[in-house]
C-alpha cells in the first residue's frame, strides 16, 4: 500500500467566422440568466452596519450583523417560512480560514432551539477557502454565522434553494454524492480504507492530510509511495485548494517532469474565483477559494517496482496553495484489458 512520509464594461456582439467560408454570423442575444432563488451575501459590505432588506430572495426577510459578546461577531439571516420553496438550502460560506478564529453556522427557531450546527469550519490552514452545508431549513426562523474577532475573515455567502432530483446510478458503484453545486464543482473526495482491485485496475490512498505550499519558502510537496512492480498507466489524483487557473502545478516522478496537473475549475460565475492586481501585470492573477480536484496521468515507464517520488513544483510568486486526498489508480493487465499492434 503506498504511504508518504513525513470590472464592469460594455458587452459586444461576438461574431463566429466560418471555416468553411468568409461568412460572418450574429452571436445571440445576450441575457441575464434569472436566479431569483439564489442570492450572493457580501458579508465585508454588511459589516458597515447596514442592514439588507432589498435584493434578496422572496425566502429571506434580512440579512443583519447582530450586536454579540465582545470578542465574536455574529450575522444573523432572517427566513420566511414558505414550505417546499425553501425547505432545504444550500449555504457556501467564504471565509479566510483563520487560525483560532474558526466560523460556525446555526440553524435557530424563535423559541430558542437550534436543529442545525455546523460545528468549526476550516481547519486553520490561514488561507482563503469555502465550505458548502446543507442546512434543513423548513423549521428555522434565521440562520447565525458566528465567528471569533471581529469578523474581517468573513468574505459572503451564496445561498440556494434546493429541490430533490432522482438519480440512477450502479448498484455495484458508490451512489453520487446527496448535493450537485450549481457551478459543477465536483464533491469532496472520499478516502477509501482499503486498496481496491477492479478489472486490473488497483486504487490507493498515499495521503489525506493536508500540505500547505507558501512560496517562496516552500515550493514543492514530495510524496513517497512504494509499488510491488510497475503498472501500465497510473493516475494521481489531488484536491488543490487556492488553484490558479493561469499558474499550473508542476508534476515530477522520480527526478521526470511528466506534465501540470490538470485541475477541473468550476463554471466561471462561481464566487469562489477571486482576483488580484499587481503593478505592471495586464492580467489579474486569479485564485479558487475552495477545494478542486486535480489529477496527473503517468506512463506506465516513469514508475518503478520499489520506492517512488513524486514532487508537485509551484512557482516562486504563487500563491499558497493545499493539498490533500492523494489517491493513485494502477493499471494492470487484465481479462478486460486488450489492446493492439501496430503494424
Amino acid at each position: 500500500m503506498p504511504t508518504r512520509p513525513p470590472p464592469s464594461g460594455r458587452f459586444f456582439p461576438l461574431v463566429l467566422a466560418l471555416l468553411s467560408g468568409v461568412a460572418l454570423v450574429d452571436a445571440q442575444e445576450l441575457q441575464p440568466q434569472p436566479t431569483p432563488f439564489s442570492v450572493w451575501l457580501d458579508f465585508r459590505g454588511l459589516m458597515k452596519g447596514t442592514p439588507r432588506k432589498k435584493g434578496l430572495p422572496i425566502w429571506i426577510e434580512s440579512v443583519e450583523r447582530v450586536a454579540a459578546v465582545t470578542d465574536h461577531t455574529m450575522i444573523r439571516i432572517r427566513l420566511r417560512r414558505l414550505g417546499a420553496l425553501n425547505e432545504q438550502l444550500q449555504f457556501r460560506l467564504f471565509f479566510r480560514d483563520t487560525p483560532n478564529a474558526a466560523p460556525n453556522v446555526g440553524g435557530w427557531t424563535e423559541t430558542g432551539s437550534q436543529p442545525f450546527a455546523s460545528g468549526a469550519l476550516g481547519e486553520g490552514l490561514d488561507v482563503d477557502t469555502s465550505e458548502t452545508l446543507s442546512i434543513p431549513t423548513a423549521d428555522l426562523d434565521y440562520i447565525d454565522v458566528e465567528v471569533p474577532g471581529n469578523g474581517k475573515n468573513l468574505r459572503g455567502a451564496f445561498l440556494s434553494s434546493l429541490r430533490r432530483g432522482t438519480v440512477w446510478h450502479g448498484l455495484d458503484f458508490p451512489a453520487p454524492a446527496n448535493l450537485a453545486d450549481p457551478f459543477g464543482r465536483a464533491a469532496a473526495t472520499q478516502p477509501a480504507e482499503n486498496d481496491a482491485l477492479l478489472f486490473g485496475r488497483v486504487q490507493a490512498t498515499i495521503d489525506t492530510a493536508p500540505l500547505k505550499l507558501v512560496p517562496p519558502a516552500q515550493l514543492d510537496a514530495t510524496y513517497e509511495f512504494t509499488l510491488q512492480s510497475a503498472p501500465l498507466l497510473a493516475s494521481v489524483a489531488f484536491e488543490v485548494l487556492g488553484a490558479s487557473p493561469l499558474e499550473p502545478i508542476a508534476v515530477f516522478v522520480n527526478g521526470n517532469y511528466v506534465g501540470p496537473l490538470t485541475v477541473a475549475f468550476p463554471d466561471l460565475a462561481d464566487p469562489g474565483f477571486v482576483g488580484l492586481s499587481s503593478p505592471l501585470e495586464k492580467d489579474l492573477r486569479f485564485r479558487y477559494t475552495g477545494w478542486l480536484k486535480g489529477q496527473i496521468v503517468v506512463p506506465g515507464s516513469q514508475l518503478l517496482g520499489g520506492l517512488n517520488n513524486l514532487i508537485l513544483r509551484v512557482n516562486d510568486h504563487s500563491g499558497p496553495i493545499v493539498l490533500r486526498a492523494v489517491e493513485i489508480q494502477l493499471k494492470y493487465p487484465s481479462p478486460v484489458f486488450d489492446y493492439q499492434l501496430n503494424p
